[in-house]
């Protein structure tokens, strides 16, 4: 869920604050209010590519961030491959991009990559409208929706064939290697001896660069550390008029009233406890002195395992651990070069064995796929129905891509194949009867898009599965009115039950829909445009939608009839 979204200097938007919240939220605003800005906003917080002419006039920098409570524990995952701090519930991303084209980013306030941020976005918000944001001409995302779409089915065939393409690689790595050229798999067993005898030859400990460094600082400061040590001992104890010498003469004093002032006694209590530990300290300090010195034995040595150290380092990892890790990678490798000579034969029949397994699975996921995609079809017509597009057709292919010299071959074909199958899963869409449906991406407008993905989502889920993550629709209701208007409204809040749904409309029948209603407007200061964002009380709601149904004049009649709207769809939600 999007909790908050700030945005400053983007194209006309100053600057913006806004608190989404749970369920079905809607902007509106009259035509070029710069609804689009806001949509523009989370695409760059989704990890869209940004360009300096997005920034406002006379400011160096635009900035977007929002604060995210996702769902489940994916978005975990990633953040801790990539060593980002993952603890707490929330998720902060923030983009900065500048004039000058310098772009950064920023998550939970520890900078990172776009990169990372396009891996991270799908477990925030997928953005849903009439430009390139559209993931569901993603072929990657069809197949996850169909397979989505199988319940408690799918499950199991997917672990399976997965696990089972695992076993295989492993394998098949193993057999190539052993089948290789043998003059490179001996060159391969002498470079792996060589750096297992030098990591050996090192006796590396984990952790020891960082005492080292730790040591080699202090040795090389000996002479500082000694001096100021001295000072500070002398001035707490040795010197006359020492810090706990002028405590103990302030004690003698309190003690001198302590008949005529009722606290003194206190203080002098306070005064001999702060007195100890002060000796204590001076003692500490003292000793530590006398165990000082300069030893530029000691910091040869140290520099000298150091450079062993940090050469073994840069070779095998990043540090000590990293190394020791290595260390085990090649015992594990020279055992398989060294012991699989053998065993060539037996591990060939494994590889063909495990290839089988991998085959039955795999032809066993697209057996339910065809089933699941058979009923996802027929829900998703029935969502359509509603949606202005009762004519249009939906089918779902399962396609084999072939791949020169590929090790499975199915039906006299060489075939790609994958952890995920070896199905091509694509959406074909004929929006007119008689027309040949084709492939989604290459035939369906933006507004098809945005309606067939809601249809997907209706029919995929169930109505109280989590919309996770959020869901934004910008002007899904392209071409589209009246009754069908009303239908769409019904359907995003269908969906947005448990979720969160942010919605860009012209509509009032979607609108009145809303949980929460945002107003997006333009004006005009001091020669300067600026585009507000602001969240509707209930009277201001029932203008808007008025506006909505009547244009810039609102009536009586409209106000009468945005009430009747927004009652009904409130209705319809308790319903």
């Amino acid at each position: 869920m999007l909790r908050e979204l700030h945005v400053r200097n983007l194209a006309v938007l100053a600057e913006a604050a806004v608190e989404f919240g749970a369920g079905f939220n809607v902007l509106s605003g009259e035509t070029g209010a710069g609804k689009s800005i806001v949509v523009d906003s989370l695409s760059l917080l989704a990890g869209s590519r940004a360009s300096a002419e997005l920034v406002r006039t006379g400011a160096e920098a635009l900035t977007v961030s929002g604060v995210f409570e996702p769902e489940g524990k994916g978005w975990r995952g990633v953040l801790e491959e990539a060593g980002l701090d993952a603890e707490g519930e929330e998720v902060l991303v923030r983009r900065e991009i500048g004039r000058s084209g310098r772009n950064r980013v920023f998550v939970n306030d520890q900078p990172t990559t776009l990169r990372l941020l396009a891996d991270l976005a799908p477990f925030l918000l997928r953005i849903h409208g009439q430009r390139d944001e559209l993931g569901l001409i993603e072929p990657d995302l069809q197949r996850a929706m169909l397979d989505r779409s199988g319940g408690a089915e799918a499950g199991p065939l997917l672990a399976r064939v997965a696990e089972a393409f695992d076993h295989y690689t492993r394998l098949a790595e193993r057999l190539e290697r052993l089948s290789g050229d043998d003059r490179m798999r001996r060159e391969r067993l002498d470079l792996l001896r060589f750096q297992a005898g030098e990591i050996d030859a090192a006796k590396v400990r984990a952790g020891e660069e960082v005492e080292l460094r730790a040591e080699r600082d202090m040795l090389r400061n000996a002479e500082t550390i000694a001096r100021s040590l001295g000072t500070a001992a002398t001035l707490l104890f040795d010197e006359e008029g020492a810090a706990v010498e002028r405590i103990a003469r302030a004690q003698a004093l309190l003690a001198e009233v302590e008949m005529w002032e009722p606290q003194a006694a206190a203080w002098g209590s306070e005064l001999e406890e702060v007195r100890i530990r002060l000796s204590e300290m001076a003692r500490a300090v003292q000793h530590r002195l006398g165990g000082l010195e300069a030893d530029p034995a000691r910091l040869d040595s140290v520099e000298e395992r150091l450079a062993v150290l940090e050469r073994l380092v840069r070779r095998h990892g990043g540090d000590t651990a990293a190394v020791l890790a290595r260390r085990a990678e090649i015992e594990a490798e020279l055992a398989e070069l060294e012991g699989d000579d053998v065993d060539r034969d037996e591990l060939a029949a494994k590889v063909t064995a495990a290839l089988g397994e991998y085959r039955d699975a795999a032809l066993a996921l697209s057996k339910a796929r065809e089933t699941w995609g058979k009923a996802l079809v027929e829900r998703i017509e029935g969502e359509l129905k509603d949606l202005g597009l009762a004519r249009a057709r939906l089918a779902v292919a399962l396609e084999r891509r072939r791949r020169a010299a590929s090790s499975l071959i199915l039906e006299g074909q060489e075939v790609d194949f994958g952890r995920d199958g070896v199905d091509q899963v694509v959406f074909l869409f004929a929006p007119n009867p008689g027309e040949p449906p084709r492939p989604l991406a290459r035939i369906a407008s933006g507004g098809e898009l945005s309606r067939i993905h809601l249809a997907l989502q209706l029919a995929s889920r169930g109505e109280a599965e989590k919309a996770n993550p959020t869901l934004v629709f910008d002007e899904v209701d392209t071409g589209i009115g009246g009754a069908e208007a009303a239908a769409l409204g019904a359907k995003l809040q269908r969906l947005a039950k448990g979720g969160q749904i942010l919605a860009v409309t012209h509509l009032p029948q979607v609108a009145s829909h809303a949980d929460l209603h945002f107003k997006v407007s333009k004006q005009v200061d001091g020669g300067r445009t600026s585009v507000r964002v602001e969240e509707l009380a209930t009277e201001t709601r029932v203008e808007e939608v008025a506006r909505m149904l009547a244009g810039k004049k609102v009536t009586d009649l409209s106000l009468s009839h945005a009430r009747e709207l927004i009652a009904g769809a409130a209705r319809k939600k308790r319903g």
